[in-house]
């Protein structure tokens, strides 16, 4: 019943249905009243007239005074020629021939009026650039009354073939037409309702629908594609845990800082290291000066320098865990946007080891600087005592003299040959004192 309903309102809507009418309206008054006039009933024929005169100044205002005036002078010729001496009869039918101008004039005005704002507030619901649906609430479920342009090419439809179509063709999952016609019954209106529908084609795509109320059993569906802004979204998260990935892969410890010195973002090994540290709780909107233990103060203020100046920041931190010390070289870029500095990241390496080892390196390379120089002086101290035993040799003289100055000259050789050793490693010294800072320049 409701479907029979609704399909003579959709011809009713339809211009051509009412020139129809209008004719035989028209028709209908004509061969009445001349029955009237004939059968002496010309008091109450007449009032035919207004349904032709209603429909043409209705349905179409501009030309509609001239269908009147037609009507009117239509039933005034039929009336003088059939009635024709008859004064009182010709005065009441000429009376009511500037009531049918009268009534028509007036109608046609208004419904000109009428069309002027039907036409304005079509023309907001033509040139839209969201997809709105004019509906039937009917037993079977929800008919599209009337679509306009951009809701067609949403879904991939000619806005006439929309018209008549079932709603639950277009949403083919029952779970979101249930939950829906639910929202609908409590007749309060929907916002932001994201659902799934199918194109022409069969393809599927995501709208954000609204829809609300109105009178006579109709609602209004407005609908907004965004299945390119869910792609956009998806992209991003992968994009987002793709960058999560690497960052979190990293050796290096990472942290993020806005504006406020707050953290906003951390990688996992930053988080271990906390973790080991025994900083508990969430990270994320605390400052460094609360999770870092280190020289937090200084840490802080190398900050504030980053986000004043937008240059690049590395110094060495030292963090003393579970009473063992600990070394980072830490680096603070600034990230710029339109000019300003916005947030810093900041990447923290750990460099105990290496320290250790240059300290080792360093601590090794002063003890060879002084076994060097020992061992010059050593040299000096040898040939003192040997001079002393080839003078006493001398004074003894004989065999065991002489053998005693060559053993000496053999002693003295072979210092000598230390000393060429010992000249040739000040290169290893002047390497020594250039990397490494150490000895005398």
């Amino acid at each position: 019943m409701g479907a029979l309903r609704w399909n003579i309102a959709a011809i009713l809507e339809k211009r051509d249905a009412w020139v129809a009418i209008l004719a035989a309206t028209t028709v209908f008054a004509f061969v009445l009243n001349y029955y009237g006039l004939v059968r002496g009933l010309s008091a109450i024929t007449p009032h035919l007239f207004y349904i032709p005169i209603v429909i043409a100044t209705y349905w179409f205002p501009r030309r509609g005074v001239i269908v009147t005036v037609a009507l009117a002078m239509g039933y005034l010729s039929m009336g003088y020629v059939m009635c024709y001496p008859d004064v009182d009869i010709l005065t009441q039918i000429t009376a009511r021939f500037y009531v049918m101008v009268a009534i028509g004039v007036i109608v046609a005005s208004l419904s000109g009026n009428l069309k002027e704002q039907e036409d304005r507030y079509h023309g907001i619901f033509d040139y839209s650039e969201a997809g709105i649906f004019l509906m039937m609430d009917l037993r079977t479920g929800f008919v599209i009354e009337e679509a306009n342009q951009k809701g067609a090419e949403i879904l991939g439809y000619k806005t006439r073939d929309l018209a008549g179509m079932g709603f639950q063709q277009l949403c083919p999952d029952e779970g979101e037409m249930a939950a829906l016609r639910k929202k609908l019954d409590s007749r309060c209106p929907v916002t932001d309702y994201q659902c799934h529908l199918r194109r022409a084609d069969g393809s599927p795509i995501s709208v954000l629908l609204a829809a609300g109320p109105l009178p006579d059993r109709r609602m209004v569906f407005t609908i907004a594609d965004i299945t390119e802004r869910e792609l956009a979204a998806e992209a991003l998260k992968a994009s987002k845990d793709q960058y999560m990935t690497t960052i979190d892969a990293m050796s290096d410890g990472m942290y993020l800082v806005d504006r406020d010195l707050r953290i906003v973002l951390i990688n996992s090994t930053f988080r271990r290291w906390l973790e080991h540290a025994g900083v508990e709780g969430n990270i994320l909107g605390r400052g460094p000066d609360q999770v870092i233990p280190c020289k937090s103060r200084e840490l802080c203020n190398d900050l504030k320098r980053v986000f004043a100046t937008g240059e690049n920041l590395v110094g060495i931190d030292e963090f003393l865990v579970a009473e063992r010390l600990f070394m980072t070289e830490t680096r603070k870029i600034p990230v710029i946007e339109d000019s300003r500095v916005v947030r810093v990241v900041v990447i923290m390496r750990n460099i105990t080891r290496q320290q250790q080892i240059e300290e080792e390196k360093r601590l090794a390379y002063e003890q060879i600087e002084k076994n060097i120089e020992q061992f010059a002086i050593l040299g000096d101290h040898i040939r003192n005592p040997m001079q002393v035993i080839v003078g006493l040799a001398d004074l003894e003289g004989g065999a065991i003299a002489d053998r005693i100055q060559f053993q000496a000259r053999e002693i003295d050789r072979t210092i000598t040959q230390l000393d060429r050793g010992w000249i040739e490693s000040e290169k290893i010294r002047e390497f020594i004192r250039k990397y490494y800072g150490i000895g005398k320049r």
